[in-house]
């Protein structure tokens, strides 16, 4: 009972050491392969739904997002392997991901912005949540930097906490696409063109 812990509160450990953990590396890995290939596809329907609804093409939200996803794919495979090259490309892998794909949020957020009277209530509600937590990964981000600068002693604990705690709140952002997508009664399943 001594080594329990919640990670969103202690930071005991980061996700990457999470996963290693026993047999979850191949859960964890089994899972995000196509989880990173659903984020493909979902970046893809964002960008034509984003068409539909502002009349404008949104190449670089799919781009980004998509790249994003194929990070990710780079951080898992390489996730329980030992020496400086495959740390350096665990690093490189999920730093790109997170950035890309908040890039890509970022894109399709400014684009839904300036179509905001032409919306529907509901889908500016969700609009705005999706903004506020834009400003959330921002303050996270800061706070990071910060306590990192400052050189405390809690200051790894403090960084594992902050990195569950983003990615719980990137997750939220597809929900609300998602909410997005049915009050407009978007029918993905027959979405073709480019985005």
């Amino acid at each position: 009972m001594a080594n329990e812990c919640v990670p969103y509160v202690g930071g005991c450990t980061s996700i990457s050491r999470a996963a290693r953990e026993g047999n979850a590396i191949f859960l964890f890995r089994g899972l995000m392969m196509p989880v990173a290939a659903l984020l493909v596809l979902f970046w893809y329907l964002q960008s034509v739904w984003l068409k539909q609804i502002t009349q404008k093409a949104h190449f670089w939200t799919f781009v980004s997002g998509a790249i994003g996803a194929l990070f990710l794919i780079l951080y898992v495979d390489f996730l329980g392997t030992e020496g400086d090259f495959y740390r350096f490309l665990r690093r490189y892998g999920t730093t790109l991901y997170f950035a890309l794909t908040v890039l890509a949020q970022m894109f399709s957020i400014r684009s839904l912005q300036q179509k905001s009277a032409e919306l529907d209530t509901h889908i500016r509600r969700y609009l705005n949540l999706q903004f506020l937590l834009m400003v959330l990964y921002w303050c996270l981000g800061i706070a990071n930097v910060v306590i990192k600068a400052t050189g405390v002693s809690w200051a790894d604990q403090s960084e594992n906490v902050i990195e569950w705690h983003f990615a719980l709140y990137m997750s939220f952002y597809f929900g609300l696409s998602a909410m997005m997508w049915k009050r407009s009664r978007f029918d993905w399943q027959f979405s073709v063109g480019k985005p």
